[in-house]
């Protein structure tokens, strides 16, 4: 809405949105509406990942008609591919890039060209923009090149790689290709990722004045104001899954929450570097959880799902027999669709909660009248009193929820607009009416127009206002 409806900071609001593959992704489906394009896109990449993984299993031992009912029970069933698709959420594009970085790293183990490796690299590099943290995978990555590197060139196959390693570094030719070839996968692999990034944060700095503004501003990542932090749960009474976020016990949570990576990995039989790019993101789930302070939602564990369905593609045949494997397949299938259920039970994020209620009530829901959301209510009120002549001053960071209902920006006056900050110290001078966060507000420390802010303009510039609306976040003031 504010890059088609405004004429201003259009690059900070086109350029520097992060996640900015999930941004861009929704920008295709804008016809259809500013609130169904996110969810439009969201359902087009699960479909995507669909039709993808029924492809790759082509190519497969396993029969179409085991994989082609267990695919389909997991992505209708599961409830968090479910909730990938119609949230709007980067929970599809996630699992979607996920499935691409180890579909190309296993053909290349395959087939050692570099195209796959190229694609990888291409995807790692999109793996970032959708989620920033997944840098660390960059390092999970990093430690077994070497071993691919080994397996390549010409030396004895059936030592173990410490012996094949030795071996190697004793011998003057055979040292130069080893180093030339892990140099060179090296190159290959990360370089476009990380100068992607350096790249990306030189344009942070240099148009929106910090290399970091698309992971701290509130205005340029909706992570900001849409996650719980660490400390927030703690301070609370009720803890379910956040109490599994440690590098200590978080795999074996993973492992629990998703028996499909399970199976793949009791069903995989290869190399010593094929295991461990499949054990890859376990090992950076323990990097990235140094420095995380946001709880993990959904999507962290979502793509180890088509992970697994990947490995088993490739893997699943090699050491046992098809039967003893289909019936491991299915079974890890049914016991995956379960742990999602067991996910939202016990979830500690708002919009999960939220979700997991709804579809417990989605009978009642669906039979009895419409319940506008608190957003909706206050957009429709701020709708109907607002106008070119009575402007109200709104923060987006804190409120993108009421302003994506109101449909227009006409009659608002938002933080892109250059008066924002000048109307802000004296709002008597533009806007008739402001909306304010209240103090029960998960945003309100996130936006300057909230209730103690407000308070202190009536202390301080004698600000007259009067009590218009209110709901149990949002107050709409009118400024006499």
């Amino acid at each position: 809405m504010l890059l088609f409806n405004t004429n201003e900071n259009t690059i900070l609001t086109l350029g520097f949105t992060f996640p900015s593959l999930v941004f861009m992704s929704g920008l295709a489906f804008v016809p259809l509406g500013y609130l169904y394009a996110p969810v439009a896109a969201s359902i087009v990449m699960i479909c995507g990942l669909f039709y993808q993984l029924l492809e790759e299993f082509k190519k497969s031992e396993f029969s179409w008609k085991l994989y082609t009912p267990l695919i389909f029970l997991l992505f209708t069933m599961h409830p968090m591919f479910v909730f990938a698709a119609v949230t709007g959420r980067r929970n599809a594009i996630v699992a979607l890039v996920a499935y691409l970085i180890f579909r190309s790293l296993f053909r290349y183990y395959k087939q050692p060209v570099t195209y796959h490796l190229s694609l990888a690299s291409i995807f790692i590099a999109c793996f970032i923009f959708t989620n920033y943290e997944f840098i660390w995978l960059v390092l999970a990555f990093f430690p077994f090149i070497f071993l691919i590197s080994l397996d390549g060139i010409k030396i004895n196959k059936d030592d173990s790689p410490l012996f094949q390693y030795f071996e190697a570094l004793n011998n003057r030719s055979q040292r130069r290709k080893l180093a030339n070839r892990t140099a060179s996968i090296y190159l290959i692999l990360f370089l476009l990722p990380l100068m992607a990034v350096v790249l990306f944060r030189g344009l942070n700095a240099q148009y929106a004045g910090s290399p970091t503004y698309f992971l701290d501003s509130q205005y340029a990542n909706w992570r900001i104001t849409g996650n719980r932090t660490v400390s927030n749960v703690l301070s609370s009474v009720i803890r379910n899954n956040f109490i599994y976020q440690s590098q200590i016990v978080i795999q074996g949570f993973i492992l629990f929450l998703t028996p499909i990576f399970v199976a793949a990995l009791v069903l995989f039989r290869g190399k010593l570097y094929e295991l461990f790019t499949i054990l890859a993101m376990l090992f950076y789930y323990s990097l990235m959880l140094l420095d995380y302070k946001y709880t993990l939602t959904l999507g962290y564990y979502l793509l180890f799902i088509p992970i697994g369905l990947v490995t088993i593609c490739y893997y699943g045949t090699s050491k046992y027999s098809l039967k003893t494997s289909s019936w491991i397949f299915g079974v890890a299938t049914i016991l995956t669709i379960g742990m999602g259920f067991y996910f939202f039970i016990h979830t500690d994020n708002d919009e999960e909660y939220q979700f997991e209620l709804e579809m417990k009530g989605i009978y009642d829901n669906w039979q009895g009248p419409r319940v506008l959301s608190e957003s909706e209510q206050v957009a429709n009120y701020i709708a109907s009193i607002v106008s070119d002549k009575n402007k109200m001053l709104v923060d987006d960071a804190s409120a993108y929820g009421v302003v994506v209902h109101i449909g227009s920006l006409n009659g608002l006056i938002l933080p892109h607009q250059k008066s924002f900050v000048t109307i802000v110290e004296n709002p008597t001078v533009a806007v008739k009416y402001m909306l304010i966060a209240k103090r029960e507000n998960l945003t309100h420390n996130q936006t300057v127009l909230n209730a103690y802010n407000l308070q202190q303009m009536i202390v301080q510039k004698n600000l007259r206002t009067l009590l218009m609306y209110q709901t149990k976040n949002w107050a709409i003031y009118q400024i006499e």
